[in-house]
């Protein structure tokens, strides 16, 4: 009899525990929200950002992707250059589409090793990562990546 109990007992709280997880599932996906906005609607810092660095690009559109949490920005121009910017228009990923980026925006030290070590690539992706980290795609295939100092660390693989 204590066994038939305890079965019932596992039982209610698998149940329990299954629509708990369907309920925060649901609420949380229904909390994501993707729309297309205009640049005036960015966080002031990214229309900054843009303005000096990106003044001769066309946009193609603007989203933002509103999650529980927090709030991204995704910029993209016409001739395929992404920028992703975190809730605070401070940009996290910029990406040329293969594409030469302007280098204004990228730490003095990346973008000296790099003519350095590699005159005859540019830097077509640059993104951030955690603790100031930076990872730099080249035009000729290589991945760099950097401190927040902006010192080379390795090639990633």
């Amino acid at each position: 009899m204590l066994d038939n109990i305890k079965n019932k007992y596992t039982m209610k709280s698998s149940i329990y525990k299954l629509f708990l997880s369907i309920f925060l599932f649901v609420g949380v996906s229904t909390q994501a929200q993707e729309t297309v906005i205009t640049k005036n609607e960015l966080p002031q810092s990214a229309q900054k950002f843009i303005s000096d660095n990106f003044s001769n690009h066309t946009l193609d559109y603007i989203k933002k992707d509103k999650e529980f949490f927090s709030t991204d920005y995704q910029v993209k121009f016409t001739d395929g250059t992404e920028i992703d910017f975190d809730s605070d228009g401070d940009w996290t990923e910029v990406d040329g589409d293969k594409s030469g980026l302007p280098t204004g925006f990228i730490h003095n030290n990346i973008v000296r090793y790099v003519k350095e070590h590699f005159a005859n690539a540019t830097i077509v992706k640059i993104e951030k990562g955690r603790f100031g980290k930076q990872e730099v795609k080249l035009s000729n295939g290589l991945e760099l990546e950097f401190n927040a100092k902006g010192e080379f660390k390795r090639i990633d693989d």
